[in-house]
């Protein structure tokens, strides 16, 4: 356990808090498996939905991604999700676009982290 909590840290991970969010180490290390699964999936229908121009479903999804990024600790992922998730509220579909690659990097990060993370 240690040497994983040492290199989601060591990645800028506030594992401390998502530990912390989901009660013990054994639920985080479970629960951020399922996030892992489900990653690339999400991101799929989030870019269907940017590409649709469908900021209503677009919101709901980045809000999803927000809170579970937060929930584990990636809050870098967590903060742009936010800022994606207030803007497709506002129908600012520009906004969407311009900065669609920040998102993509940022859950990229964290996927890559998490895939270092299982082979520990």
């Amino acid at each position: 356990m240690n040497e994983k909590v040492q290199y989601l840290k060591d990645m800028g991970v506030d594992v401390e808090t998502g530990i912390s969010n989901m009660m013990d180490f054994e639920t985080y290390d479970e629960m951020l498996n399922d996030f892992y699964d489900s990653l690339k999936e999400e991101l799929t229908k989030i870019d269907g939905f940017k590409n649709a121009g469908d900021m209503p479903n677009y919101a709901i999804l980045v809000h999803a991604m927000k809170s579970n990024a937060r929930s584990f600790g990636f809050m870098k992922l967590g903060d742009i999700s936010y800022a994606h998730e207030m803007a497709s509220k506002s129908n600012d579909i520009a906004y969407v676009n311009e900065h669609y690659n920040d998102f993509l990097q940022a859950a990229n990060e964290a996927y890559d982290i998490i895939t270092k993370y299982k082979t520990m």
